[in-house]
């Protein structure tokens, strides 16, 4: 199948770990992932379950789902899988202009500036995007699947 590119753009409520838990939370509620066995399996009741399979351990959700953490440090380094890490300043100004973007900076198409901060499939990134009184939203994007 190949991995699929994904993102989620959620509020900044309780910073980006709440947000991420918030956001997988959702996810699973809503079943808007991958499941391996299409209509001829009903889809887990609990993340426990999915993870128990090993089809999805292999193919993956191909969704946030596939995040499991925040990581800190380079992405581009190893033991980064499963985890997101924020796109530091330097990387928005070369990306999007500017250390700190608005919703305004980021523009209405995201898949070539996300592609470019993404360091491998199975490693999400986070970018925060900033409002007049500080952080606003945060952007939760990544590449996952087999």
């Amino acid at each position: 199948m190949g991995a699929s590119g994904w993102d989620y753009l959620v509020p900044y409520d309780g910073g980006v770990e709440a947000a991420l838990k918030r956001l997988r939370a959702e996810v699973f509620a809503s079943g808007d992932y991958y499941w391996t066995y299409g209509e001829d399996r009903p889809k887990p009741a609990t993340e426990e379950e999915l993870w128990a399979d090993h089809n999805v351990r292999e193919s993956m959700t191909h969704s946030v789902l596939d995040i499991f953490e925040v990581g800190t440090g380079d992405p581009w380094g190893g033991r980064t899988f499963g985890k997101t890490f924020e796109v530091t300043e330097a990387e928005c100004t070369a990306v999007f202009g500017t250390p700190r973007p608005t919703a305004d900076d980021l523009g209405s198409d995201l898949e070539e500036p996300t592609q470019q901060l993404l360091a491998e499939r199975g490693v999400g990134r986070h970018l925060i995007i900033h409002g007049a009184d500080g952080p606003a939203q945060i952007l939760f994007f990544g590449a996952t699947g087999d």
